[in-house]
């Protein structure tokens, strides 16, 4: 014999069975929630679908999505942000790491270099790139039906009633900075991405 044949796990023959068989794009606010929901298991580690496929279309739709300057990008953007370590640490494989590390690289350099805003939630990632309430960002994109400005205060309201609000609140990305304008800015998105490739 001339080389060792590997065993292939379940996650492969799932991988193998399913990886024809696109996802569509969420169509409503409702489907973005349901994929949301489907990153965040998979995020945490209890997703029981194909982790690998979940990632490559998560992929594959940024990729389309950055390439026609679609209104989704920033979902997409995030979206491979938070799951596309799958493929890298908790079930490294070569192949669809190369994908998501190529993809996140064509976002580094937005197409427009400048904005107006002092400063972007990815200037704040830290160092383990772990960030709380993300979910939370996901929900307010994945929804510009809603308008901003009731979103704050209702947001501020129940933070209050809580007594989350003071100062460090007011001043997080996930509080009264929690706007879908500058987490959906392209320098913010591009900032993501040169984290996500370290």
């Amino acid at each position: 014999m001339t080389g060792e044949v590997r065993a292939r796990s379940p996650e492969d023959q799932l991988h193998e069975e399913d990886r024809s068989v696109p996802v569509e794009a969420p169509a409503t606010p409702e489907e973005w929630d349901a994929l949301a929901r489907d990153w965040e298991s998979l995020h945490q580690g209890y997703y029981l679908g194909s982790g690998r496929h979940a990632v490559l279309e998560c992929a594959r739709h940024l990729e389309a999505s950055a390439a026609q300057g679609g209104t989704q990008t920033a979902l997409w953007t995030l979206g491979l942000y938070y799951v596309g370590g799958y493929v890298i640490h908790a079930r490294p494989h070569a192949e669809s790491e190369r994908r998501v590390r190529d993809v996140m690289g064509v976002l580094c350099a937005p197409r427009d270099a400048s904005c107006e805003h002092p400063a972007h939630p990815c200037d704040d990632v830290p160092e383990d790139g772990e960030l709380e309430n993300f979910p939370l960002v996901l929900e307010m994109l994945a929804h510009p039906e809603r308008d901003a400005d009731h979103e704050a205060v209702l947001a501020e309201e129940l933070a209050d009633e809580a007594g989350y609000v003071d100062e460090e609140w007011r001043e997080s990305w996930y509080g009264g900075r929690l706007t879908r304008e500058i987490w959906a800015c392209p320098q913010n998105l591009a900032g993501f991405a040169r984290a996500f490739l370290g």
